[in-house]
């Protein structure tokens, strides 16, 4: 291939990404005030980040800084973080639908793939966002690229699988979308190197976040062998899940687009074997610690977790997570559930919830309490905190909205020329 034509595909491409853009922005005034809505919010967010909480580092003024947030030094890490474990899983479970589509052929799978590339690719920027938030000097994370790759530190190879996978996903979001556009099929020239290189670091991306907790040999509650496995467990509920919710959103909203139900059928499957298995290494661990286990801290911080000791609102999260778990594994058995799409979403949506509940609160916050010097520090989101979560999760769903829509429009949309 000559240059020439080298970079006529490259503009291709981008002018498949411009397009998905200009009509993912187009819709009816309900859809209009949706964008506004998350635009305002962001743009509110993205203030309290840069003019309150960072305000020392942007615009070296004395007050703000993580002294608003309820970080401190027994209490480190907070809701940035800990949905920051959440949407790498959701991110970490995009290639289901991939392997659905072209590994195993199930056309029906095929409209769902760039959704799911899109839903990836803006989980991971939600994760690094959070990241962001929650460093005290995030123009200082600069310092790290020298040093990549630095493969004795888990902080590397996180960043290194992280943006790998975004990469890839990005890619392939824009790649798949330019062949529907053209009409052109996907080439195995592109599904299968696409395939070998994304599942390695679709498992990856989670399984480095869990070896980054259960390494932290102060927090003894995340020092078990299966913290990976159970991460990987609740994203192939978490991850699937959204996207069957959105797809049914998407069905009711784009007249273009129906999904046959198998797929709603066969992607139930993996949501409840996932819950009905990440529920099992709750039990597990459960009885690992209460039944045998000799250290002192780790008994104590799962007596936080699980028996309401020292801060009873984290034994509640806890317990929230089981009861929805076990309710969205039950109702997978009532037939007048399952054959419908409705009940179908019923169970995505309880398992997102009981999802959250497990990964983010009820991951993070046991491992701090009490801290190495037996010390009781609860934590409870500050306004501040609230507001930059809301106003980065805000941007990011403007550009899912935006993507999806797009996407939608191009693949289905006879109005939309190739």
């Amino acid at each position: 291939m000559s240059p020439a034509e080298t970079v006529k595909r490259v503009l291709g491409y981008i002018e498949t990404l411009a397009m998905a853009f200009k009509i993912g922005a187009r819709g009816s005034y309900a859809y209009y005030s949706l964008l506004a809505g998350l635009a305002v919010m962001a743009a509110y967010g993205m203030y309290v980040w840069f003019g309150i909480q960072h305000a020392p580092v942007f615009f070296g003024v004395d007050g703000g800084g993580l002294i608003l947030t309820r970080a401190s030094e027994s209490m480190p890490w907070g809701i940035y973080i800990a949905f920051f474990i959440f949407w790498i899983g959701v991110a970490a479970s995009a290639v289901i639908f991939t392997f659905a589509a072209y590994v195993f052929k199930h056309r029906a799978f095929k409209s769902l793939t760039v959704i799911a590339e899109a839903q990836a690719a803006v989980a991971l920027a939600l994760a690094v966002l959070g990241i962001l938030a929650m460093l005290g000097r995030p123009d200082r994370g600069i310092v790290l690229l020298p040093q990549l790759p630095n493969l004795r530190s888990m902080l590397d190879w996180d960043f290194i699988v992280i943006f790998t996978y975004l990469g890839l996903n990005a890619i392939g979001y824009i790649y798949t979308l330019h062949k529907y556009r053209s009409g052109e099929e996907l080439g195995w020239k592109f599904i299968v190197p696409f395939m070998i290189v994304s599942t390695p670091f679709a498992i990856g991306i989670h399984t480095v976040t869990a070896f980054i907790f259960h390494a932290l040999t102060s927090k003894p509650i995340w020092n078990t062998a299966i913290m990976a496995p159970r991460f990987l467990a609740t994203a192939f509920a978490s991850g699937p899940a959204i996207l069957l919710i959105v797809t049914y959103i998407l069905e009711k909203t784009t007249r273009e687009f129906r999904v046959d139900f198998d797929v709603y059928r066969k992607t139930m499957y993996v949501i409840v074997f996932a819950l009905a298995t990440a529920l099992f290494f709750t039990f597990v661990e459960a009885h690992e610690i209460f039944w045998y286990t000799t250290e002192p801290m780790k008994e104590a911080q799962a007596e936080v977790l699980f028996l309401g000791k020292y801060w009873p609102t984290l034994s509640r999260v806890m317990w929230t997570w089981i009861a929805l778990g076990v309710v969205g594994v039950l109702l997978s058995l009532v037939k007048r559930v399952r054959t419908s799409k409705t009940g179908i979403v019923l169970i995505s949506v309880i398992a997102v919830a009981a999802v959250i509940a497990e990964k983010t609160m009820g991951t993070l916050i046991p491992g701090f309490i009490p801290d190495p010097l037996g010390r009781i520090t609860t934590y409870i989101p500050t306004p501040t905190e609230l507001t930059v979560f809301m106003g980065y999760h805000a941007l990011l769903f403007l550009v899912y909205a935006i993507l999806v829509k797009g996407a939608v429009k191009i693949m289905f949309s006879k109005e939309v020329g190739h």
